[in-house]
């Protein structure tokens, strides 16, 4: 996926239903934007599936291309 704002690009996402040894859900999200610069994000519990389902839908949605003379 690519942010057409910034030129960052998710590189990956943890699987769904992720879950440490101690029981509680996981997600790691990774990011690198045009500069170089690499991010990753992680969650925990509820906010751990919340961030999965956005990754997700950011990642495998369709790029829009806008017009620059609108």
């Amino acid at each position: 996926m690519r942010s057409q704002d910034n030129g960052a690009y998710i590189l990956r996402i943890s699987p769904k239903d992720n879950t440490l040894s101690n029981g509680v859900e996981y997600c790691y999200v990774g990011i690198k934007c045009k500069g170089g610069t690499n991010y990753s994000v992680q969650a925990y519990g509820k906010e751990a599936i919340e961030l999965h389902e956005v990754a997700t839908m950011m990642a495998t949605r369709p790029l829009t291309l806008i017009s620059p003379t609108i």
